[in-house]
């Protein structure tokens, strides 16, 4: 999809970055977002062990650090949505687990802009798949939800000792387009028409998704938690897969690192 977007900004007649120029904006972006998100958490971590601030203060705080690393990559002339991602790997790491009062505060804001993405998203780019859509386009945006989705996700958990039943679980419910309706939103503003063929392809995509995992999340999920619930009482404990993820440093289990480890 990148490839395809990549592409059409090459195209004759526009004017857009070449390949070095986009890997310096990414690399300008990564960079700024690492140096803001470092900084600002080790002051936000220095004020809070000194009464400097108050816990309510930490909600917005963590909120105008990831705007200030998307202003500052903007101005800097580098990527501002990886900016924002390393900002938040880096005060994730130097300011330690998220209280409850500001990991709530950036959830309720994120979703609040999600709907305002989903809102520009049926406004702007659903109209675009007017007379594209084919078999190839629909075969391509079932097997992005199927296999391309999923294969990466049971490669990845190899390593994890998980059953199948469980692999499955966690690959068909991940991610359901939220960035990839951003960067189509980007690409119709960028490129315009140029961009029409991938950004069709993404919207078909999402909105099948939006349909399959809406349908399917109840109903998948109880039968996963019987089931879940049924292997432990056969057991006489917990499931092998729920206590796996429940010791894992991620979770904030034994070996996670302390009070302060685990992920932002």
């Amino acid at each position: 999809m990148l490839v395809a977007l990549a592409g059409a900004a090459s195209a004759p007649g526009h004017a857009g970055p070449n390949a070095i120029t986009a890997v310096l904006q990414l690399a300008g972006g990564a960079l700024i977002g690492l140096t803001v998100g470092a900084v600002g958490g080790r002051l936000l971590r220095i004020a809070g062990r000194r009464g400097w601030t108050d816990d309510s203060f930490a909600g917005p705080a963590v909120l105008a650090l990831a705007l200030l690393a998307y202003a500052a990559a903007v101005a800097g002339h580098g990527n501002g949505f990886v900016a924002a991602f390393a900002g938040g790997i880096a005060f994730g790491h130097v300011a330690g687990r998220g209280g409850p009062r500001e990991v709530f505060y950036v959830e309720e804001t994120a979703g609040l802009a999600s709907l305002l993405v989903w809102l520009l998203f049926g406004a702007f780019a659903v109209p675009l798949l007017y007379g594209r859509v084919d078999v190839a386009l629909l075969l391509y945006a079932v097997l992005s939800l199927t296999v391309v989705r999923m294969a990466p996700v049971a490669l990845g958990l190899i390593g994890a000792r998980l059953g199948g039943r469980t692999v499955a679980f966690v690959g068909w419910f991940g991610p359901r387009g939220l960035a990839s309706v951003v960067f189509a939103l980007l690409a119709v503003e960028e490129l315009g028409e140029r961009a029409g063929p991938a950004v069709a392809a993404i919207v078909l995509t999402v909105l099948l998704s939006v349909v399959a995992h809406g349908v399917s999340a109840g109903p998948l999920a109880t039968r996963f938690g019987a089931a879940g619930r049924a292997a432990a009482g056969a057991a006489g404990g917990e499931p092998a897969a729920a206590a796996r993820l429940r010791r894992s440093p991620a979770r904030g289990g034994p070996g996670a690192g302390g009070p302060t480890g685990g992920t932002p």
